[in-house]
């Protein structure tokens, strides 16, 4: 017979722990920008999502280029000549990543184009920005006018704040609920 264990003043059996250690890995619970290896998966070279966005993301490619749009995690970098981000991470960004991309905004003026770091939705593996055959997404770009309407299939959103309207509008970036 197992010997139970105190959790948090009860008597629980030691495989009742582990079921909730796992559990609460699975839930994704880890500090923003800080999410190991594991609870990742490889999109595309530039892209890695926390585990259970990445196949909605990968069918909801799939379609675009069935309906002829080219629809992808960007490839691009807009960093300076020498002064280059850590990685290119479209999806997933590291806390490291985080930092470099508000540093970057910060000093051409424009710090609302980068969360603080320890904030970004990217920091948990839930956001992608995308490009389509035509680069970056723009408001009438194929890309975005595809994801305009069809991106709630595949559990994506356009944040309110990244609207057209918004002082800080960005139509490549999408989120996933």
């Amino acid at each position: 017979m197992t010997s139970a264990v105190r959790f948090r003043g009860m008597r629980v059996a030691p495989i009742a722990l582990s079921v909730v250690a796992v559990a609460v890995v699975a839930a994704g619970c880890f500090p923003n920008g800080e999410y190991p290896d594991t609870s990742l998966t490889v999109v595309t070279e530039s892209c890695r999502t926390v585990n259970e966005v990445a196949r909605p993301l990968q069918e909801m490619m799939w379609d675009a280029y069935l309906q002829g749009v080219q629809l992808r995690p960007e490839t691009v970098s807009y960093a300076l000549p020498g002064w280059n981000p850590p990685g290119i991470e479209s999806c997933y960004r590291s806390l490291e990543g985080q930092q470099w991309w508000r540093n970057y905004y910060c000093f051409w003026g424009n710090c609302g184009m980068a969360a603080v770091p320890g904030t970004s939705v990217h920091g948990h593996g839930k956001a992608v920005d995308f490009q389509d055959q035509f680069g970056e997404l723009t408001f009438d770009s194929p890309g975005y006018v595809y994801l305009a309407n069809n991106a709630w299939r595949f559990g994506f959103f356009h944040p309110d704040w990244a609207e057209w309207w918004s002082p800080n509008a960005e139509a490549w970036h999408w989120e996933h609920s």
